[in-house]
């Protein structure tokens, strides 16, 4: 799963289905488990998205 916690800067994710790339440019400040953390996958197409 592709939570924002999880990405570093540099990372490109994409997304099988219609082929969009996304890059990191700056990573995310939350803590993996913190209660304000990001819990939502990085998805495309009602799927998630995959590190490339």
């Amino acid at each position: 799963m592709a939570d924002c916690c999880d990405m570093n800067v540099g990372d490109v994710y994409y997304c099988e289905l219609c082929k969009l790339e996304l890059a990191v440019q700056n990573a995310c400040t939350c803590k993996a488990g913190a209660e304000d953390a990001c819990t939502v996958p990085l998805m495309c197409c009602n799927q998630e998205m995959k590190k490339k």
